[in-house]
């Protein structure tokens, strides 16, 4: 069934079957079909359409092209809107348990999307793709998912998914052709002198008692002499941090995309599993260097009072979901290639009243990205940082419809419209901290970044 005209033809001919069988039902039915495709480059294939996601780690990949089903919310309800759909989606619709929903939340649920850059990515949205894509040794292993109603007219339907298809099996030319396009402009917003301020009255609010920890961000615009390639990042991202999970999603040709090390929440029947990240150290230059530096971050008070005010705090919300709660005592070193950071594993049990959302609804923001106590803090950046994070800080990720799947905290991220990025990095702020520290801090964060664009040294 390889030739496009093969593939074409039996896709219109399942979804003419699937259109009737509407019709004499008189309501809309699920169209759910295997197909394999030609093997090549999940990696090229995510930067080639509008609409697409992608997630890898060291187990695997999975890609979502197209749109079947978008659900897109905002402001104070969003989380009880979209687990009234979710409960629909699992109990009512009837639908094969394997396929993903994937998408993200924004830090802040607030609605003011349509702000540049973030005007293409609502506060929360998830996605049900047209074709469900993964890989075996020989084939790409492709679920087509689309939502049949004979009251709407089939053609424009079956003509969108062939020519998804079609632009999979016959590959663009420029598909998987990395450019190197040199950057031209590189400004941080807040500026440096900004930030100094703003760490300073960070810390103000913090020995007023006011907060215990803040987390503020910077957000660095850039711009290259050519549109950056989305394939060409990932593929530095993939091969640079084996131990992160690396991420895109894109909407309307703009891409969200990172190699986050922080897993908000991992979920495999009733079995869940967390992290306390948070703490920093840059990598040394030498394996002694490394040691000794990792050494320094295991002992160093601010950074421990940092990790234990985000352990605390995700253990407390794990307590009200989950059971058999279990943590060590003390953090471990997360090593990525520009930073290394205090790490903690946490295992639990899901109540059986409890599911995924709920937990990521509580878990979401961690203090590791919005500061403690948690919802001061979180409206203290709101009414302080300078630019709008968006999905940066917020929660990425896909769940199949029977509960497992991954959200992560889409940290080490930027977004990319064509020959334009935004980067995003920050840090904790505790009592201890000095603004020139923090401003090194955030800028080991951002170069992973800059480095997958080809960036050494920004201007």
């Amino acid at each position: 069934m390889h030739s496009v005209d093969n593939v074409s033809t039996h896709i219109r001919g399942q979804f003419e079957e699937s259109w009737r069988n509407s019709e004499r039902l008189r309501k809309p039915l699920w169209l759910v079909e295997r197909l394999e495709l030609p093997r090549q480059s999940l990696l090229d294939l995510v930067g080639h359409f509008p609409d697409a996601w992608m997630f890898h780690e060291a187990s695997g990949s999975a890609l979502g092209i197209g749109v079947s089903q978008r659900w897109n919310y905002s402001g104070p309800d969003a989380w009880t809107s979209w687990k009234r759909q979710w409960m629909r989606l699992t109990t009512v619709e009837n639908l094969d348990p394997r396929l993903r929903v994937a998408g993200g939340v924004a830090f802040s649920l607030d609605d003011t999307a349509g702000r540049d850059p973030w005007a293409a990515f609502p506060r929360m949205s998830w996605t049900l793709p047209a074709l469900l894509v993964e890989t075996d040794a020989d084939h790409l292993k492709t679920t087509l998912v689309a939502r049949v109603d004979a009251t709407v007219p089939i053609a424009p339907l079956i003509s969108y998914y062939q020519n998804l298809i079609e632009q999979i099996m016959v590959p663009d030319p420029q598909r998987g052709a990395h450019l190197n396009p040199t950057i031209s402009e590189y400004r941080s917003t807040p500026t440096h002198d900004e930030w100094c301020r703003l760490v300073a009255s960070a810390v103000h609010s913090i020995e007023s008692r006011a907060l215990t920890k803040v987390v503020l961000a910077r957000a660095v615009s850039t711009r290259f002499s050519a549109p950056l390639s989305v394939s060409a990042i990932l593929d530095h991202l993939v091969n640079a941090n084996p131990d992160a999970y690396v991420f895109a999603l894109r909407m309307q040709s703009r891409t969200f995309l990172g190699a986050t090390p922080e897993l908000l929440l991992a979920a495999h029947d009733q079995d869940v599993f967390t992290m306390a990240l948070a703490g920093s150290a840059p990598r040394g230059a030498t394996p002694h260097q490394d040691h000794l530096l990792a050494q320094g971050l295991q002992t160093h008070q601010k950074n421990l009072e940092e990790h234990e005010a985000v352990k605390h705090h995700i253990l407390s919300v794990m307590a009200s979901a989950s059971r058999n709660i279990d943590a060590p005592i003390k953090p471990a070193i997360k090593r990525l290639p520009t930073v290394q950071h205090l790490y903690t594993p946490i295992h639990a049990k899901l109540r059986p009243d409890s599911n995924v959302w709920d937990l990521a609804e509580s878990l979401g923001p961690t203090p590791a990205v919005g500061g403690y106590p948690v919802a001061p803090a979180v409206d203290w950046i709101l009414d302080h940082e300078p630019f709008d994070r968006g999905w940066y800080a917020g929660i990425v990720g896909h769940v199949a419809l029977n509960g497992d799947g991954k959200l992560l905290v889409a940290l080490r991220s930027a977004l990319v419209d064509g020959s334009e990025a935004t980067l995003f990095g920050g840090c904790g702020i505790m009592g201890q901290s000095r603004p020139e520290e923090e401003w090194v801090e955030s800028q080991w964060k951002i170069q992973s970044m800059l480095q997958a664009m080809g960036v050494e040294d920004p201007l």
